[in-house]
């Protein structure tokens, strides 16, 4: 009996040492390789002066083609926007810019029916795990959002192990043989060249009383003296019998509202994303009216 306990003792240690290892080794080469996706560029991203910078879902990343803004501008922008996006994660990547004392001129957040969400998204939440003991403000924020904290900061590899689709062995095995992922992280934008597709899609039918992370967000740009333009971006023509965007704008005064500008089909991928085409009229649009109108 003793000889067992001490078998099952002995496997115990072997496999709790090799998350140890396992765990080390994720963590410093997510943090150190070349990066793979926005979070991991974000976060290696220190010292730099940016002009604007678009925060949100899909409909930043598929929607904002830095490279007009800055022939238009003659100034430097990164599109940040990521797909699943959520509020939570424009906050998240708000506070790592200003951690890593990038300071934009301008800061532009799309805002739609996300508002009605207040959690984190997948993609974000798993991509800022490989650093929740290694940056202060990502163990806090995660600890305030994620149930799972506990079981992510205190059991070795876990965090990993439980994100194999985003953060397991085959991002980690990606990032360690150094292979770059198609999108230029340093622009951000990511067009789309598909045929419409007349999918299911439908705003909400109702609003939140009131987002409390949309609030941090807010507040937290004020006092750090952030210039913030809240927009939405254009939808199709068939989702313009919603009156969701109007209960938003009760909510957001300043709200930018674009979501009925492009009422041709020709110019979308689906009724929430704009093909690369769309993206250009849209981006000029938005340069037009919220850059341009300022000068």
């Amino acid at each position: 009996m003793k000889r067992f306990i001490k078998y099952l003792v002995l496997v115990f240690i072997t496999v709790v040492g090799c998350m140890y290892v396992l765990d080390y080794a994720y963590t410093y080469v997510y943090q150190y390789s070349a990066p793979r996706n926005k979070t991991q560029y974000l976060f290696q991203l220190k010292h730099e002066k940016l002009d604007f910078v678009f925060l949100g879902s899909s409909r930043v990343q598929n929607h904002i083609v830095t490279e007009l803004v800055e022939s238009q501008t003659s100034k430097k922008a990164l599109n940040l926007g990521v797909q699943g996006g959520r509020l939570d994660d424009v906050f998240l990547m708000l506070k790592i810019l200003k951690e890593n004392e990038v300071f934009p001129e301008k800061v532009f957040i799309q805002v739609d029916y996300l508002y009605n969400f207040e959690g984190p998204s997948v993609i974000v939440g798993c991509e800022s795990l490989p650093y929740i003991k290694t940056n202060p403000i990502v163990k806090e924020h995660i600890k305030e959002n994620n149930p799972s904290f506990a079981f992510n900061y205190y059991i070795p590899f876990y965090r990993y192990a439980s994100n194999d689709f985003k953060i397991g062995f085959r991002e980690f095995f990606c990032s360690l043989l150094g292979k770059k992922t198609k999108l230029n992280l340093e622009d951000g934008f990511e067009g789309k060249n598909e045929k419409f597709k007349d999918i299911n899609y439908k705003l909400p039918d109702s609003i939140i009383q009131k987002n409390t992370v949309f609030i941090k967000i807010d507040e937290f740009c004020k006092l750090n003296n952030i210039d913030i333009t809240y927009f939405c971006a254009p939808f199709c023509s068939r989702v313009y019998d919603s009156d969701f965007i109007e209960k938003l704008k009760v909510k957001i005064p300043e709200l930018k509202d674009f979501s009925k500008s492009i009422p041709e089909e020709k110019y979308f991928k689906d009724c929430g994303h704009l093909n690369e085409k769309g993206a250009y009229k849209f981006t000029q649009m938005l340069i037009d009216e919220c850059i341009n109108e300022k000068k």
